[in-house]
């Protein structure tokens, strides 16, 4: 899938809105009480793991959160082939 330079920088600035939406979002939830929670994490993970996501708001921050995570890695739009090895990428020569 190869997105034009505008799509892709949506996409990034997407990504990357989702990841602050979710940690806001997780962070509301870890200190309110809110709705019951998705998954029963008392019974199937750890300790630790349950005192984190102790409800469907903080669940729910933590899923954007880490779906955020992929704005970095997102493929960049590249404009023609890579240069050889050894010599670096520029617009010619004497131009920083």
């Amino acid at each position: 899938m190869s997105l034009s330079a505008p799509e892709a920088r949506i996409m990034i600035v997407t990504l990357w809105a989702a990841m602050i939406v979710g940690m806001v979002l997780w962070g509301y939830g870890l200190f309110v009480t809110g709705h019951p929670p998705l998954i029963d994490w008392k019974s199937n993970a750890p300790w630790w793991i349950a005192d984190y996501l102790p409800n469907m708001e903080s669940e729910i921050g933590v899923v954007l959160a880490c779906l955020g995570s992929l704005a970095p890695y997102w493929p960049r739009q590249r404009q023609g082939p890579p240069p050889p090895p050894g010599k670096k990428m520029g617009r010619g020569p004497g131009r920083f």
